[in-house]
């Protein structure tokens, strides 16, 4: 696996504030979670459009405040089991690019109630979509080549 250049930060998507540890940014506190996004505007299983560029919105609007700027990163690196699920990594580990994240993003705009195409072998859910848009916006706002599992490789 070839590991982008650029400077790695930890990401957690938590259920009221997003989080960063490491790299130019230190720690820095992001006022967007899943819960929050869950509870406030992602109504329905799947989300309807609307719904999905209301949250697009909310997590911009709460990159903005939090100051932190686009740069050139290499890796969000994760520690999230969900999340790990969601991107079809086996034991844990695994590396998905920003446009891997993006090919997932278009799977759950273009779900239906009556056609869900979104997480096909994960739970779907308004929590899941939050978490994906979260890390979908942190990836393409703050310049990250992709995500990266924190977990080591299982032997």
């Amino acid at each position: 696996m070839n590991t982008p250049v650029g400077e790695t930060i930890e990401l957690h998507i938590g259920r009221r504030a997003t989080t960063l540890r490491g790299g130019s940014v230190g720690d820095e506190a992001i006022a967007v979670g899943t819960d929050e996004l869950a509870e406030t505007v992602l109504l329905h299983d799947p989300p309807s459009a609307l719904e999905i560029e209301h949250a697009i919105d909310r997590i911009e609007d709460a990159l903005t405040a939090s100051g932190l700027r686009h740069g050139d990163r290499g890796d969000a690196l994760v520690d999230d089991p969900p999340l790990h699920a969601m991107l079809g990594w086996q034991g844990g580990a695994g590396r998905a690019s920003r446009e891997d994240v993006e090919r997932l993003f278009q799977d759950l705009a273009a779900a239906l109630p009556t056609k869900p195409v979104f997480l096909r072998d994960v739970p779907a859910g308004r929590v899941a979509a939050a978490r994906l848009l979260i890390l979908r916006e942190c990836l393409h706002h703050l310049g990250f080549q992709g995500v990266r599992s924190l977990t080591p490789p299982a032997h």
